[in-house]
């Protein structure tokens, strides 16, 4: 049956008990599609890291219309807003049950170029996003130990050599051809529109149904392999678990995916150079300019900075050396530019730390510590505040000194637990994933992969 908004809540017995006895799930939220402010093509960029990527998918901008109206029509709007708001807020308290049912069941999850379904899911869902990109990869793996994206695996051996195009439509209709075995499945009655035949992509429920169809295609493709071979390949198999928590990065030169298991891809990129320009300057200009180089790619950054790649690294010197005398344009290696960006990063992080950060945790220890002290002298009744003019000294006597010398001997490791409390608060964010974390670990669901991956198949270090 079909769930929807008017008929959720009388049958979310039912997702749960489809949640129980499934063997892997399937995602696609087809976000890209309501996503306001630019194109996650105009944002990104060739030579993009994994921290560059996240910060950038994390940070879309959004564009706001300022219209100038009566105030009738103001209140008018801001009324249908609010209602509109909690109608949002009501069903996503109501979904994140299944969400949350998902997580906790420990199994496969599969997307296809999922990094911006997993992202806004974790959003909407559990907390906001983690400023830093580490952050998200525990968080991500908290709340799905298990992530599989069908686009990474096609465009990895066994599969890379005979799958060409790797988008969802076209790799459903690819892997229905030989050597691939497709799954039988008859669509339930009164589900026409999920016959593949009929194609309704980019409607998010069919958009996932076919991705999992590519996965079965897939992993039962590897069974293959084996001796002797194996005609059905599960979601718990060692022989997927290569694919395992390696997300698909798009568009990027010579990085292939997020891994949020460990330290990402470092490429040399010793064939790479930075770019500045005027903001005239077009492609055929940067070409142009790069004519004596052979064949060159070109990743723009902005209207004034290009990466471009060049052929050969022995290239690379004699490039910067041209523009050394240059006015209207300047080239550096991306050595160089990766290091001045590291620079002022520190610079940056620097001043944050031991300004603004290390002042407001002062004023924190600061409004702790005088909560403390000032309980202590109520409970000692020892606070005393006089002076033979009747007004408060601006400098404490002798006496105070001593008494504040002694009571800060004398404040007990629960009152300082406090203090410290007041510094330093875990996100509840944070809380959370690592609670489900536990929970998964103790309570494992059954038939669960223990040992190493099998090594017949590897997503290479290496593109």
């Amino acid at each position: 049956m079909e769930i929807i908004r008017s008929n959720f809540k009388s049958n979310l017995h039912k997702v749960y008990q489809a949640i129980e006895e499934a063997d892997f799930f399937a995602i696609d939220g087809e976000f890209s599609g309501i996503s306001d402010g630019p194109s996650v093509t105009a944002l990104t960029n060739g030579f993009d890291t994994p921290e560059e990527r996240y910060q950038k998918l994390k940070k879309k901008e959004r564009y706001i219309v300022i219209s100038k109206v009566d105030e009738e029509e103001r209140k008018r709007r801001e009324q249908e807003k609010h209602a509109k708001e909690q109608e949002e807020l009501n069903d996503a308290v109501g979904f994140s049950r299944v969400i949350h049912a998902i997580a906790n069941s420990g199994k496969l999850v599969i997307g296809h170029n999922m990094l911006l379904d997993v992202m806004h899911t974790v959003h909407q869902f559990y907390c906001p996003l983690p400023a830093d990109l580490n952050e998200f990869k525990e968080m991500t793996t908290c709340v799905f130990p298990r992530l599989l994206d069908t686009k990474l695996m096609a465009s990895t051996q066994p599969f890379k050599d005979i799958i060409n195009n790797t988008s969802l439509a076209e790799l459903e209709k690819r892997l229905k051809e030989t050597p691939f075995n497709p799954p039988k499945v008859e669509s339930a009655e009164g589900f026409p529109s999920y016959d593949t035949a009929s194609e309704q992509l980019h409607e998010a429920g069919y958009d996932a149904y076919i991705t999992g169809l590519c996965f079965i295609s897939m992993a039962n493709y590897l069974g293959s392999f084996l001796s002797p071979p194996k005609i059905h390949v599960s979601a718990r198999s060692k022989l997927i678990e290569p694919f395992f928590n390696k997300l698909f990065l798009m568009r990027v030169m010579d990085i292939p995916y997020l891994n949020l298991e460990g330290p990402d891809l470092q490429p040399k990129r010793d064939h790479v150079l930075h770019v500045t320009f005027p903001k005239e300057w077009k492609t055929s200009d940067l070409y142009q300019l790069f004519s004596a180089f052979g064949n060159i790619q070109i990743s723009w950054i902005d209207d004034t900075s290009a990466f471009v790649s060049l052929s050969q690294p022995e290239q690379v010197q004699i490039a910067v050396n041209t523009s050394k005398y240059a006015e209207s344009y300047r080239i550096q290696t991306y050595a160089e530019y990766v290091g001045k960006k590291q620079e002022e990063k520190q610079i940056k992080r620097k001043w944050t730390e031991d300004g603004w950060k290390e002042a407001d945790k002062k004023r924190l220890n600061t409004q702790c510590v005088s909560y403390t002290l000032q309980n202590h002298y109520y409970r000692t009744n020892s606070f005393t505040a006089t002076s033979a003019a009747g007004k408060r000294n601006l400098s404490p006597t002798q006496e105070e000194t001593g008494l504040e010398d002694r009571i800060s001997g004398e404040i007990s490791d629960t009152e300082l637990e406090q203090t410290d409390s007041c510094a330093e608060s875990l996100s509840e964010g944070r809380k959370k994933a690592k609670k489900l974390k536990r929970m998964k670990k103790e309570l494992s669901p059954a038939g669960s992969i223990s040992g190493s991956p099998a090594t017949l198949f590897e997503v290479p270090d290496t593109w």
